[in-house]
């Protein structure tokens, strides 16, 4: 069988699929939870707006962020940090649906991408890499103050070898970090001005509707803490 097909309920169709012998196996699909978080992302607007609104260097890319979001809110759901994995989680019909793509599973060596992937993935995992590099190299360094580095607070593992992009050629270690640091600048302003706002916004509309903030802080917190 090249593909997974969702049959949704619809029981005459389930019997002549029998009867023509295009069913091999049978099995009830089941939705996470993690899936009724991204569904409501998508109904209520705000994966639209964080997608619109994430400082996206590339132009008018394969794979938008609509995709990429919500597949790497998935993988943290599931424990994943990897950003090489995130393209293996995503894999709700409904989801899928709702975001506007087939419901079927996505056979090996397709994906969402016109070259295709190497397994049964929705896309490559040097996607996500691959545009935080492109958001490195159009980081504007005239007026860089690149902070001193700081000892973490927890234990954080740290890979002994050295990086892809070192492995290829000399790097400036000083002008590597200055970038790193203006890319991670970029996400927490989107995140602050944009998802944070957005939700805010969204848990004022309607009658009687609250948000609970469960914890803050005043104080400026390390990125290499735990939490």
């Amino acid at each position: 069988m090249e593909s997974i097909k969702l049959w949704a309920r619809n029981g005459e169709a389930v019997r002549q699929a029998i009867e023509l012998g295009e069913i091999a196996h049978i099995e009830t699909a089941s939705e996470e939870l993690t899936d009724e978080f991204l569904l409501f992302a998508i109904e209520s607007g705000l994966l639209k707006t964080w997608a619109d609104t994430f400082p996206d260097p590339r132009c008018q890319p394969e794979i938008g962020m609509q995709v990429l979001l919500p597949a790497h809110i998935a993988a943290r759901f599931a424990g994943l940090y990897s950003m090489r994995k995130a393209g293996y989680v995503l894999r709700s019909a409904r989801v899928l649906g709702a975001l506007g793509y087939s419901v079927e599973v996505v056979a090996p060596d397709r994906g969402l991408s016109v070259r295709g992937t190497s397994d049964d993935k929705l896309f490559s995992g040097d996607v996500m890499r691959k545009l935080l590099v492109k958001m490195e190299q159009q980081g504007d360094l005239s007026q860089s103050v690149l902070r001193p580095p700081q000892e973490p607070s927890v234990a954080v593992k740290v890979r002994d070898r050295a990086s892809r992009r070192a492995v290829k050629q000399t790097v400036d270690e000083v002008e590597a970090a200055a970038r790193a640091q203006k890319v991670a600048e970029q996400l927490v302003d989107w995140s602050n001005q944009h998802v944070g706002v957005s939700m805010l916004q969204y848990a004022r509309l309607g009658k009687g509707r609250r948000i609970h903030i469960l914890d803050t802080t005043h104080v400026e917190v390390a990125l290499e803490t735990g939490t």
